[in-house]
Formats: structure tokens, sequence, C-alpha cells
């Protein structure tokens, strides 16, 4: 990490590396910021959200997914299972979207700090691989839609983007997914503190676990927020 951090002080004092995450960050915050712009790109944080759900209940064994999205991004996730698997699909779904982008800017700053195309070749051919077995899981047309247009997009990078569009598209959906699910979660604790989350999934870890919800609100915090102290210290 000291050997990355370097790279990139390195990279950010020719300005090259700061002019693309410049460029990115205004991306990010286009599609995240503007109340109508989010109504229709929040869905696919919401995706990612209820992606973390499913993926953590196949590794509990838990069988059946189904995948809604709705216009408002709200999101359900069914399946079957053992009942003692339902706490840890369900704290699952808001780590997802900024772990998702948080992995995503790594893998962008990776290959642009070591010139190599492996990183942005994996990373894109993972997502292209999730979306498509996850089409297999969606229900309804937005949440078909929404994944068929994301299995579009990361062919189109893989197969004909050049390597610079490659790094800044990954680093701005990187910062949109991260941003977004920071975005959900301030929506999540300020519907908590308002006393209108009887639902959410903090709710259900709290009826389901020892602890209160507002406890693992915090704990999705932390999360969230872990991959800028991170960075903090890597370019320190």
């Amino acid at each position: 990490m000291d050997g990355l951090g370097a790279a990139l002080l390195e990279r950010l004092d020719g300005h090259e590396l700061l002019s693309v995450v410049a460029i990115a960050v205004l991306i990010a915050g286009v599609l995240v910021v503007p109340n109508g712009i989010w109504r229709i790109t929040g869905v696919w944080v919401t995706m990612v959200h209820e992606l973390g759900h499913a993926l953590a209940g196949a590794v509990r064994g838990r069988t059946g997914m189904r995948i809604r999205v709705n216009t408002d991004h709200s999101g359900l996730t069914t399946s079957t299972g053992r009942s003692d698997s339902v706490a840890w699909t369900s704290f699952w779904g808001y780590p997802a979207p900024p772990l998702v982008g948080a992995l995503m800017v790594c893998a962008a700053a990776a290959a642009w700090t070591t010139g190599s195309q492996v990183w942005t070749t994996a990373a894109v051919g993972i997502v292209l691989g999730v979306s498509a077995a996850a089409l297999l899981f969606m229900r309804g047309l937005i949440a078909v839609g929404s994944t068929l247009a994301g299995i579009a997009g990361a062919a189109a990078l893989l197969l004909w983007a050049p390597e610079p569009v490659t790094v800044l598209v990954l680093l701005a959906a990187g910062l949109f997914e991260w941003a977004g699910g920071v975005r959900a979660l301030a929506n999540l604790t300020r519907l908590h503190l308002r006393r209108r989350a009887r639902d959410s999934d903090a709710s259900v870890l709290g009826r389901l676990t020892p602890f209160p919800s507002v406890i693992w609100i915090g704990v999705f915090w932390v999360i969230a927020l872990a991959p800028v102290a991170l960075l903090v210290w890597a370019t320190r």
C-alpha cells in the first residue's frame, strides 16, 4: 500500500491523475447530487444494494433468488433458506455499493499507476460476468432493463474502449456507486431519526440480533467511509 501511495503522489505531482480524478468526480457528482438525475441513476445503486443481499444469501446457501427494483429506489430480494441466514443476508445491502465503488476506484487507480491493462480488464470482466449472472435473478422491467444496460456498457468497454477511457469510466462509476451508497445511507439515517423506517435493513437486523438498529446504521457508516480513510492513509 505504501508503494501505491507513493505512485499516486508521483502522478499527482504531474497533475495527470488529478485531472482524471477531477473529471470523474464531476461526472459522479452530476449523477448523484441533482435530484432529477438521481431519480434515474439511483436505480443502479439500488441494484448493487439488492445484489449485495443476493450474493450474501448465496454464500449462506440460500436459493431461489428474485430481485425487484422500483422507480422510487426501493427494492426487494427474496430467497429461501435457513432462518439463521436472514440477518447475514440483510446486512450486506447497504455496504455493497460503497464497497463495490471503492474496488472499482482501486482497479482504475492501479491501472493508471502501473500502466497495466490487467486491472481494468479484470474489473470490467467481473462486472460483466456478475451482471450476466444477475440477469437470471431479475424480475420486472426496471431490474431487467437496468441489468441489460450494465451488460451492454461493460461489453462496450471491454471490446472497444481505449484504456484511458476505460480508466475514466471505471473511476467515475466507482465514485458514483460509492457516493450513491453514501446518499442512500444518509436517507436511511434520516428516516430512522424520523422513526419512519420500520421495515429497513437496519430495523430487521435490530429485531433479529441483540443490537438495536442504531448500532447497525453506525456499522454501515463505518464501512461506507472506510475507503476514504484508507485513501488518506495510503497517500499520506
